[in-house]
């Protein structure tokens, strides 16, 4: 990106996540005056705490495999605001969101508008522009008051749900999952993780509220099904037993699991993508798939194969390409630091880190992140730094939290002297780098391993 456009965007953050300024008012009112370029292409909508941005990598590529012109819409990105709005796999163009911006600024109703609703706005118009003929989308914050709740969807999806965001969305999970289920639309059919019954429960009385079909995960996966292993054939046991049981696996090298399947027959899945939490967002991304294959014949067997072995999602527990014993993670929340640590751990099968650098929003559960750190990996050093982010915490802070979980922590203000320290001190030993997605731009663009402009 260039140093200008950079500048240009710069300008626009902070301003999305106050909670006054939170509604679809502003969106629509831009959008109309861009001509409503939000209804001139087919949608996907995904919401949910953690894992949605690991479903629509993977739902999107599966439709691109099965011939679809796609759109992707996420957030946040890691080291280029381009990799929020991409076509085909292909990142917007430098040229055309500096004449789009230009174009907004322009406008009556481009005045005052925050990051958010600008960022999605370029994202539809975008899409509408190319000509797509489906755009899966993912809720930027919450879901009833996201810009993106402008879209009328062919499809909902609904993540699992957990407690963040609190001092915006509530601090319950039952009125968390209402606020994310506001994208349920009258008649349009919503899948959702079913894990937490509290979740579960607001989720069914919204769609209810507005006759919308409800797919829950689990009920659309009862049929009994064959998983091999190893060559060798299981018995027939439903896919919960089989989750539980291991039987698909998650190494290093991802996900590999066979399985018949009531819409596409046996299906030999290997995805990139590590962590039985990633286990769970394919089941997700499937049902969902499953559902719209009944009147998307080219969403067949070969292209959920093909869609599911090339779906990536950088930053998500995967080690730096240039130096193997870093490894890497998002994880920005309770629940996500409790996958983190029970993947590295349990499905990986890696050493403990000889040390964690640790960067956390002021909004996150500090104490509650550092537990599962301190109760699985007691031995590792802690080293407290922060990133250029705005809302990010002090490094002492965070030190005086590890301390008082009994860790040996150090802070070092600057990430990449964080990320050294800890090479430095860990002897052969992996070192870990979590707690915010913003840490592991940071990171990629010192050590290399950013996203790519086309995948």
């Amino acid at each position: 990106m260039t140093t200008r456009l950079q500048a240009r965007l710069e300008n626009l953050y902070g301003l999305e996540r106050r909670k006054d300024k939170l509604g679809l008012e502003g969106t629509r009112a831009l959008l109309a005056a861009l001509g409503d370029p939000h209804r001139r292409f087919r949608s996907i909508h995904v919401a949910g705490t953690n894992g949605k941005g690991s479903v629509c990598a993977i739902v999107e590529r599966v439709l691109r495999e099965a011939g679809h012109r796609t759109g992707l819409y996420t957030s946040p990105h890691l080291v280029d605001f381009r990799e929020r709005i991409r076509v085909g796999g292909r990142w917007v163009e430098n040229e055309w969101l500096d004449a789009t911006l230009d174009r907004i600024e322009r406008l009556p109703e481009g005045k005052d508008r925050t990051f958010f609703e600008v960022a999605t706005a370029l994202g539809f118009l975008y899409f509408a522009e190319r000509e797509i003929d489906l755009a899966v989308v993912e809720v930027g914050l919450g879901g009833r008051l996201d810009s993106t709740n402008v879209l009328t969807p062919e499809l909902g999806i609904i993540s699992a749900i957990g407690l963040d965001h609190t001092e915006i969305l509530g601090d319950t999970i039952e009125v968390i999952a209402a606020e994310k289920a506001g994208i349920v639309k009258p008649g349009v059919p919503v899948v959702c993780e079913d894990s937490d019954p509290r979740a579960l429960g607001a989720i069914v009385a919204a769609a209810r509220a507005c006759g919308a079909p409800v797919v829950p995960m689990r009920a659309a996966w009862r049929a009994p099904v064959e998983v091999a292993t190893n060559g060798a054939a299981s018995a027939r046991r439903s896919p919960l037993e089989m989750f539980a049981a291991g039987e698909a696996r998650s190494a290093a090298e991802g996900i590999a699991w066979t399985v018949s399947h009531d819409a596409w027959g046996r299906l030999d899945l290997r995805c990139p993508l590590r962590g039985r939490h990633q286990v769970k967002n394919l089941k997700l991304a499937l049902t969902a798939l499953g559902l719209w294959a009944r009147n998307d014949p080219a969403v067949d067997a070969g292209a959920v194969q093909r869609g599911i072995a090339a779906a990536r999602w950088p930053g998500r527990l995967e080690p730096c390409a240039s130096e193997p014993r870093l490894w890497w993670d998002g994880a920005h929340n309770v629940a996500g630091m409790s996958a983190l640590v029970q993947a590295w751990t349990d499905d990986l099968g890696l050493e403990a880190p000889g040390a964690i650098v640790l960067a956390l929003s002021r909004d996150k559960d500090v104490p509650w992140m550092l537990d599962g750190i301190a109760h699985h990996f007691p031995h590792a050093r802690v080293v407290a730094t922060r990133t250029a982010n705005a809302r990010a915490l002090d490094p002492e802070v965070i030190r005086a939290a590890a301390i008082a979980q009994g860790l040996a922590a150090d802070a070092v203000a600057e990430l990449p002297r964080a990320v050294e320290s800890a090479l430095s001190s860990s002897g052969s030993s992996p070192v870990l780098l979590t707690g915010s997605l913003f840490a592991v731009g940071e990171a990629m663009q010192a050590f290399g391993g950013a996203p790519e402009a086309q995948q």
